[in-house]
Formats: structure tokens, sequence, C-alpha cells
């Protein structure tokens, strides 16, 4: 997985065949747009990376969205990307139709 922060946008890129065929995998068994589907999709890559799911309320965001985004060395959020189409499909969704998607800075 890439992450690509550009202006005021955060694109998620897959970029590897076992990060498509875990996505088919989801896809066959309808999960595609369960929380909980991405949350286990996105365990090991967060892993790997600097990123990691905020809670909207450690950053005062009245939303449901699911919500990327780092810290700096206290601690502190520096910067966070939301999926704001949360409410019409899903990131796993979106990543499994286009290989990519794009989250908002908030």
């Amino acid at each position: 997985m890439q992450f690509i922060e550009r202006g005021n946008s955060l694109v998620l890129k897959i970029d590897n065949e076992e990060e498509k065929k875990e996505l088919l995998n989801y896809f066959n068994e309808g999960s595609l747009s369960l929380d909980e589907s991405m949350y286990e999709f996105f365990e090991p890559i967060l892993a790997n990376s600097h990123f990691r799911w905020i809670c909207p309320e450690e950053i005062g965001a009245l939303t449901d969205a699911p919500i990327l985004g780092y810290e700096d060395e206290n601690g502190n959020t520096k910067e966070a990307y939301g999926f704001m189409d949360y409410c019409v499909s899903s990131i796993l969704e979106e990543l499994f139709q286009y290989e990519d998607v794009t989250l908002q800075k908030g």
C-alpha cells in the first residue's frame, strides 16, 4: 500500500498482488463494506507505517468517518485524513474497484 499525501488529501493506492487478492476474498465473502474487514485488512499495513486509526473524539471531529493520521514526536495528532464518503461507500469497496481511494484532510 502506498500512502501519498497530496495537498489536502491522502491517497491510498494498492501496489501489490497480495493486497488485490485479499480484497477479492473480502468481495467474494460479501464483506467489503464491513468496518471489521477494513480494520483487519489494514492491520498489517499500518503496523509497518507511521499512520494509525484515529478516533474522531481524539481530534474533536463530528463524524463517524474512518480517519487515518499520524502523530508528532510528542504524541499529538499532526495530520488526520477522513474518508468522507463513508455513508455511500467503504474504503475497501473503493480500493477493490479503483485500486486507490482518497481521504480528505480534516
